[in-house]
């Protein structure tokens, strides 16, 4: 027998946690709705800290939960603690909804009585919403320790909601954080359900934007009718699908137009990506002469079941060189080098350091001389290297290099000499290569304002390489991207298109770089697809707005790691930071609300 749990939404399919239960032993599973029937995508293994599978015994009270494409499971246990019985609630993590990492285990009145924690990270806390009698809100950094508020929603007399409010799901919209609660009325012969609504401040959660004066949903049960039980919601094309399951484990829906019950307009809010909580992942190293003062706009490479990171590093006399870090998981650095894995030369005649320093004409990114913003791209069995060089007495310009993939990863930086590949005296930046052959050529995107501009070259290794590239500014005022700054990670090719992430400003906002996204076609790369009509990751941590340079979110490196897409970037031009997301949501997210051909 299978008893339904939970509905969640997964690569834009509907699906149905569910337990079997054998004696005393709980199995559980993702199912999905096949022509009426549920058929089982995978099961679901719950491992202990110490990476033991653990099997289920006296549970129930289980909950599942979204957060930065993260899956969170929440059960509640009996144990036994001093002969007396006690509840404590297990808290454990997915990235792919089949093995769960149990991460802590928590005692106490809440989480273990509800279980429910909402889909939504607020200044790097977990928020969840709950009660049985009002509405409060509580946060966690760590899901172990919890700060509850006061009562955020109660019963108001003269209106529907008069009775206890029984918290049932809170999801993230782009209009707020949408709670919805029950209150039920009891007669002899009938039993009264009224669902209500509120919606919370994305950037203030524990304020109330706006609350239904009426029922959203209304249901009356007779005698002879099963009883509901709350499974989940889910947001689909502005429609809030609502399920619930009988004492007959029988799944039923209702669908509610949220303008007809007076929340007016309602999409979900795009996933785009999602900050890890433990950003920023690489700070400046103050034991490291070279590396004290900033680390940031990484490069990124997933080679051999790691992701190598190669980063800006600002240290002594404002010289900018590039260190190395890898990382297993994409998160936790597990390497980083004490020495610069890269340092630059100078193609205008080796001015001398102190020369540049007593007298510069350009600065570049808060350093006086070296290179900057490296891009990684493998073909091959070489991996090529583009960044900005820069002496002090020159305009920034391209260069480029490379190195075996065998000396890569034993870390003997064997660079082939630099070749500036841009024209001297010209100010460019942004410059990368495509991971492969196009048309049976290397391909070079130079620049993307206003258009994409694209150089097909036979030979990388050719002396005297020399790329034109012209740019203007954008002109279209009535997108977000009306100041286009240039391309950020090369290119990632996908089954739509050439996935290509890029920086912009907006004039209505100035002072902050946010990051876009576009598909470009795979033939011909100069033409887009499809075009993010709103920035897939903006400054808005702390992280991102106290450094070097306030407001900047730079990307640099992306990588696609069982089916999550990495994103490496620089926060205020002062550490390293990831951002995530499923790559099959990202890009049916760009491509459902995109501005086409543009």
């Amino acid at each position: 027998m299978l008893y339904p749990l939970a509905v969640a939404e997964f690569h834009g399919k509907v699906g149905f946690f569910c337990a079997t239960c054998l004696g005393k032993k709980t199995e559980l599973a993702l199912y999905e709705n096949v022509r009426g029937k549920l058929k089982e995508i995978n099961s679901l293994q719950i491992f202990s800290e110490k990476g033991k599978r653990k099997q289920l015994k006296n549970c129930h009270n289980f909950h599942f939960f979204q957060c930065e494409e993260i899956w969170y499971l929440t059960y509640s246990q009996k144990y036994t603690k001093l002969f007396k019985r006690k509840l404590r609630t297990i808290i454990a993590k997915s990235v792919d909804l089949e093995r769960f990492d149990i991460m802590s285990k928590v005692t106490g009145e809440f989480p273990a009585e509800f279980g429910v924690v909402s889909r939504h990270r607020h200044r790097r806390s977990f928020l969840a919403y709950f009660g049985k009698k009002s509405i409060y809100v509580t946060a966690s950094k760590n899901l172990e320790d919890w700060h509850v508020s006061g009562e955020m929603l109660k019963p108001r007399n003269g209106f529907f909601d008069d009775e206890r409010l029984c918290f049932l799901d809170a999801i993230t919209t782009e209009r707020g954080i949408l709670v919805i609660y029950e209150s039920k009325k009891n007669s002899e012969t009938t039993q009264q359900i009224k669902l209500g609504a509120a919606l919370f401040d994305l950037n203030q959660p524990y304020k109330i934007s706006w609350r239904s004066s009426e029922p959203i949903w209304a249901k009356t049960l007779r005698e002879n009718e099963h009883p509901l039980r709350y499974l989940g919601l889910i947001i689909s094309h502005g429609v809030l699908h609502i399920y619930w399951v009988t004492n007959r484990n029988e799944i039923i829906s209702e669908a509610i137009k949220p303008a007809a019950a007076g929340i007016g307009s309602l999409k979900k809010r795009p996933s785009h990506l999602s900050r890890h909580h433990s950003n920023p992942i690489l700070e400046p190293n103050p034991e490291n002469t070279w590396e004290y003062d900033a680390t940031f706009n990484p490069a990124a490479l997933h080679l051999e079941n790691k992701i190598h990171l190669i980063y800006r590093a600002i240290g002594a006399g404002g010289v900018s060189v590039f260190g190395y870090a890898s990382s297993k998981d994409g998160f936790k650095i597990d390497e980083r080098l004490s020495s610069p894995a890269f340092a630059a030369i100078s193609f205008q005649g080796n001015p001398q350091k102190s020369e540049v320093l007593l007298s510069p004409q350009y600065v570049s990114g808060g350093s006086w001389v070296g290179c900057e913003d490296p891009r990684l791209t493998q073909i091959g069995e070489r991996i090529y290297m583009t960044y900005v060089s820069f002496d002090g007495c020159n305009p920034p310009g391209v260069a480029l290099t490379s190195i075996s993939v065998h000396d890569f990863l034993q870390k003997n930086w064997k660079w082939e000499r630099p070749m500036l590949i841009s024209k001297a005296g010209e100010i460019q930046k942004n410059w990368m290569l495509f991971p492969e052959k196009i048309n049976g050529k290397y391909v070079v995107l130079h620049s993307i304002t206003p258009r994409i501009a694209v150089e097909y070259i036979d030979d990388l290794d050719q002396e005297g390489l020399v790329i034109q590239s012209g740019k203007k500014p954008g002109e279209d005022n009535h997108r977000w991207d009306n100041i286009v700054r240039g391309a950020g990670a090369p290119p990632i090719k996908t089954d739509y298109g050439w996935l290509v992430l890029y920086h912009a400003m907006d004039r209505k906002d100035p002072d902050k770089y946010k990051v876009g996204a576009m598909i470009l076609d795979h033939d011909d790369p100069t033409k887009i697809l499809y075009r993010a009509a709103h920035p897939v990751l903006e400054p808005a941590e702390a992280y991102e707005n106290n450094g070097a340079k306030s407001g900047v979110v730079y990307v640099c490196g992306a990588v696609i790691k069982e089916d999550v897409l990495f994103v490496y970037y620089g926060g205020a031009d002062s550490v390293v930071c990831v951002a995530t997301a499923n790559i099959h949501e990202f890009l049916r997210d760009i491509m459902r609300e995109a501005i086409t051909g543009v």
